[in-house]
């Protein structure tokens, strides 16, 4: 337990440590370019760009960029984690599991409510809301996939065995996965449907 402790902290340093080098080098490009480019600015009449918040409902719902990472981050730790406790029958990773698990349903539920507000503010966009309304269901099934898993995990009191190991294994990798094609979703709303080349 005393391990897996400590290998969970050198990975969220390590992780933190690569954010920041990524980020000290994005701006030690030199800035000259950009300076003989600004004549490509375009200008954007009153009514497109975004306004301030027309109250708590949607000042809250503006949260939602900063949240969405804590759920994908503890998702993906948590099938890394069952990987490597429920594939690899490593017994302490599988003690672990469990508090994963918790996380990544705690991180859900205020992700899930600010874009819930969110996107009840968008803009009326035809496009903007085909890609929200599916980032939106295939978000509720990530839901649904991960609250079956947490509560099979706790009706067999974390012991999974057999027929209940994969089916809960299961859950969990198609949460996973799911999780990543809704955040693709979601990043062709804020970033234009083509930004990444498929």
């Amino acid at each position: 337990m005393r391990r897996v402790a400590i290998f969970v902290l050198l990975a969220g340093l390590a992780s933190s440590a690569l954010a920041l080098v990524l980020a000290t080098a994005v701006y030690a490009v030199d800035s000259a370019p950009a300076v003989e480019q600004i004549g490509d600015v375009q200008t954007v009449g009153p009514g497109e760009v975004e306004s301030k918040p027309s109250g708590l409902s949607d000042l809250v719902g503006r949260l939602h960029p900063a949240l969405v990472h804590f759920p994908i981050a503890w998702l993906v730790g948590l099938a890394l984690v069952d990987f490597v406790g429920l594939v690899l029958k490593r017994e302490e990773w599988q003690r672990v599991g469990i508090f994963v698990l918790a996380g990544t349903v705690l991180s859900l539920l205020p992700t899930a409510a600010t874009g819930l507000l969110r996107a009840a503010h968008m803009p009326a966009d035809p496009a903007v809301h085909a890609l929200l309304v599916t980032h939106r269901t295939l978000n509720f099934a990530v839901a649904g996939l991960i609250l079956a898993a947490f509560a099979l995990r706790l009706l067999r009191r974390n012991r999974l065995q057999g027929s209940r190991r994969i089916v809960y294994l299961a859950l969990v990798f198609a949460a996973t996965g799911l999780v990543l094609v809704a955040a693709d979703f979601g990043g062709r709303m804020v970033y234009g449907p083509d930004y990444l080349p498929w």
